[in-house]
């Protein structure tokens, strides 16, 4: 298949801007108005969902396009509770399981449009998504919508494990 990026843009037609946000609150929000600056500024948009919290499209602009990807993998994959409490982990576990079904629906999308996407907006947790859309040469950028404060607690996890700090023990 010909990447994405060497197709030729739809004549006459507004580009379009694809977006995956992570499927939690903290996460869909920012995206979504990042969507709504990009549609105010005459780009289409589609925006990518899990089942898991998926966006409610009449709550949005006449012309977004959303597309879920997974609708056949068990919500309980895709949260973190119960045994699965361990956010990293589930950060993991919804790479996983969406990433399959993420290439099929980009694929889709790249060969129903008539030109290639501008670029697709993905949530930094979802390096899946990233590496799909590298394979298919769709341009990518991606959306930290953490706080800098949550970036510098990343950034102290190695040496708070170094320190035997992390994990908890005993708890």
């Amino acid at each position: 298949m010909a990447s994405a990026v060497n197709k030729a843009p739809a004549s006459g037609g507004a580009r379009r801007v694809l977006l995956f946000p992570l499927p939690f609150q903290g996460h869909i929000n920012p995206m979504l108005q990042l969507a709504a600056v990009l549609h105010a500024r005459g780009l289409r948009v589609t925006v990518f969902h899990s089942a898991f919290n998926a966006p409610e499209p009449a709550r949005r602009p006449a012309g977004y396009r959303f597309v879920t990807v997974g609708a056949s993998v068990p919500i309980a994959d895709l949260i973190p509770t119960g045994s699965h409490g361990n956010f990293a982990e589930a950060l993991l576990r919804i790479n996983e399981r969406l990433e399959a079904p993420f290439e099929d629906s980009l694929r889709k999308l790249v060969l129903e449009e008539e030109g290639a996407p501008a670029c697709l907006v993905v949530d930094s947790n979802l390096r899946g998504m990233q590496v799909v859309a590298h394979r298919l040469g769709v341009p990518t950028l991606v959306l930290r919508t953490g706080a800098a404060a949550c970036l510098l607690a990343y950034m102290a996890f190695p040496a708070l494990c170094d320190k035997g700090v992390l994990p908890p023990q005993g708890t």
